[in-house]
């Protein structure tokens, strides 16, 4: 007995068409609009995305750090009753640095220059008024 044997040559030829015009206009789209991982840095400094979506700029300024902090959308975030603390690795030395609300969006603390050069990583706690305690991690600029 033979078996059945169904051949459909025109149905695979548009199954194929219909797949290929569906993926070429994804190929279109740049990777970095799909991805989340670039952000703009408008003070300079290192930028990452904390689990809820805020996006905290580290900067080094005068002898300091500073973090702004930001949503989704680049808005700026009240900092206005935050905490946040950094801790600092570079050649094998360590420090931590709390820093505190400075007005608007911007939380400032004291840091030691040799800790704090450009290539040094950063660990940054973050806790917002009201919402569980966030991490993030950064390489100085």
């Amino acid at each position: 007995m033979t078996p059945l044997r169904f051949s459909f040559p025109r149905l695979r030829g548009s199954l194929a068409t219909l797949l290929l015009g569906a993926a070429l206009p994804l190929a279109s789209v740049p990777l970095t609009a799909l991805a989340h991982g670039d952000f703009k840095a408008p003070h300079g400094g290192a930028v990452a995305e904390a689990p809820s979506g805020h996006h905290i700029e580290l900067v080094r300024e005068d002898g300091r750090l500073a973090a702004y902090l930001t949503d989704h959308d680049g808005k700026p975030v009240n900092a206005q009753g935050a905490q946040a603390e950094v801790t600092l690795l570079s050649g094998g030395a360590k420090s931590t640095a709390h820093l505190a609300p400075a007005g608007g969006n911007k939380l400032i603390g004291a840091t030691t220059a040799a800790t704090a050069a450009a290539g040094a990583k950063a660990v940054l706690r973050l806790t917002l008024p009201g919402k569980a305690a966030e991490q993030v991690r950064l390489t100085l600029k």
